[in-house]
């Protein structure tokens, strides 16, 4: 019976945790400039913050710059902070011209392994019209909604992308499946109910137990 006890124990605190652990990864918390920011002065570089270590190796991670032609403006891959390995920042060169910037970034979790991706974009020295805030938030994905700043286009400007500014974008990433969670992780379905199951099994351990002890100490 002891056996038995032990051994449901162990099944449901591996439903409860293991689903926690399945979908974590390294996603974006913050970045200077944040997103959908308009900068009066170029900056020297991009910061991104993310929610875990990343694994330190070459093309493991990456955060990159780009210009409206979709040309890289920024150094390589980006430097992670060997102090700070949630923090990657990617350089700058001095003199950028005015427009929007595009930032994409790649990470390998350093608990488990996981890549994830993702993109936002700030201005430099211009508002962004309407078209554009939908585009950026649209690359942030559901949980980078378009800052107050960005989403304040001019009421004289078009909702609708222009054909140039269509061209001149990067293609946006392609959304998560039906059914998953808007960060690339496991299913919200199975998260979900795996942790149902695993509270079901520890209730069902939790009453065989004091079922145990009330007939031995009887």
């Amino acid at each position: 019976m002891h056996r038995w006890l032990v051994l449901l124990a162990l099944v449901g605190l591996g439903l409860l945790v293991g689903p926690a652990h399945v979908s974590a990864h390294a996603d974006y918390e913050r970045s200077e400039p944040a997103r959908g920011a308009v900068l009066l002065e170029p900056p020297a570089r991009v910061d991104v913050w993310f929610t875990q270590d990343v694994f330190k190796k070459q093309g493991a991670n990456f955060v990159r710059v780009f210009d409206e032609q979709d040309v890289q403006v920024s150094q390589g891959d980006g430097e992670v902070d060997d102090n700070d390995r949630t923090h990657v920042s990617a350089t700058l060169p001095p003199g950028l011209p005015d427009g929007r910037y595009i930032v994409r970034w790649m990470t390998t979790s350093d608990e488990d392994g996981d890549t994830d991706e993702g993109a936002f974009c700030f201005y430099l020295r211009v508002e962004p019209s309407a078209g554009q805030a939908a585009e950026c938030a649209a690359l942030a994905g559901p949980e980078g909604e378009a800052s107050p700043t960005a989403a304040a286009a001019t009421p004289t400007e078009p909702a609708a992308t222009t054909p140039t500014e269509a061209g001149a974008a990067p293609t946006p990433t392609t959304g998560p499946a039906e059914g998953e969670d808007g960060d690339g992780g496991i299913p919200t379905a199975a998260v979900v109910g795996g942790a149902v199951a695993g509270a079901v099994v520890l209730v069902i351990v939790v009453g065989a137990v004091a079922l145990w002890l009330r007939r031995t100490l009887a």
